[in-house]
């Protein structure tokens, strides 16, 4: 008898374990958060595409243009588990702001003096999702539309700064898996595809405005949340985004013939903030 009753307890104890994991997991999401935000940037023009013909004149660098080095800010968002807790919803801004190293040539293949360019990067996004909860595992595939936006200094302290202006808004399609490993500990991970929308770009000093060409978007992610209280929790997340802007047509300025050649953007985010549960 003794024995039983001990069995009964330890399967008591169990399933009370896994129940708070349970809810754990469904309760993570209903949150605002704030964290502090570290980014690793990198941007590129292949010199294998054809910048008004004259790509040949690239020196074998596999780049035109390069800028790349951390920039830091801050992201905020809320989330919550809507409709029965059947429909997952999270809104989000980040912003960035910093100096990164900028390495070029000129069309006619010469190399442009190693300089600094400012950048201000900010990003918001609407994700909403069906949620699919199984024990302590949650699925949710998901919809994302945003919108990016990149401020672009060139030539800071050369006495020649010129600022250009990036922008595109984009659609994706993605899933996210969370899992709790104990009742106060979720572990998440996410990925996301689809392609930039009505991207552009425009130069106000050269009286340049042109579209770019519309290109695939890779998204990626995962976290860890600490349930500290009730209500209050300190999470680490990093984030990884690529995308890609297709050549704009040429356009006259003064005596210039301008255009945009084709870009590769990379940024990988560190973040390390708090929740508020409701």
């Amino acid at each position: 008898m003794k024995t039983l009753w001990l069995a009964v307890l330890a399967a008591g104890v169990l399933q009370g374990a896994a129940a708070a994991q349970v809810r754990s997991v469904w309760s993570i999401d209903d949150n605002v958060s704030a964290s502090y935000r570290l980014t690793d940037f990198h941007y590129v023009e292949p010199s294998d595409t054809c910048a008004l013909a004259v790509c040949t004149n690239a020196p074998q660098t596999d780049y035109f243009d390069r800028e790349y080095g951390f920039i830091d800010g801050f992201q905020a968002s809320a989330s919550g588990l809507l409709l029965h807790e059947r429909l997952y919803a999270r809104a989000s801004y980040d912003w960035t702001s910093g100096y990164v190293r900028y390495q070029g040539y000129t069309q006619s293949g010469g190399a442009v003096p190693s300089t600094v360019s400012g950048a201000v990067i900010s990003d918001y996004s609407v994700r909403l999702g069906a949620a699919f909860p199984e024990r302590s595992v949650m699925a949710v595939p998901f919809f994302e539309y945003g919108h990016h936006a990149w401020r672009r200094m060139v030539g800071v302290g050369t006495g020649q700064t010129y600022e250009e202006d990036y922008r595109h808004d984009y659609m994706a399609l993605g899933v996210l898996i969370q899992m709790a490993l104990t009742d106060a500990l979720v572990a998440s991970i996410y990925a996301s595809a689809g392609q930039t929308m009505n991207p552009a770009i425009s130069v106000p000093a050269y009286d340049f405005s042109q579209a770019l060409g519309t290109a695939a978007l890779v998204k990626a992610g995962a976290s860890l949340d600490f349930r500290v209280s009730r209500r209050l929790g300190v999470y680490g997340a990093v984030r990884y985004t690529r995308f890609s802007y297709g050549q704009s047509v040429a356009q006259p300025s003064g005596s210039l013939v301008i255009m945009e050649p084709q870009s590769n953007t990379v940024m990988t985010s560190y973040e390390g903030g708090m929740r508020f549960f409701f």
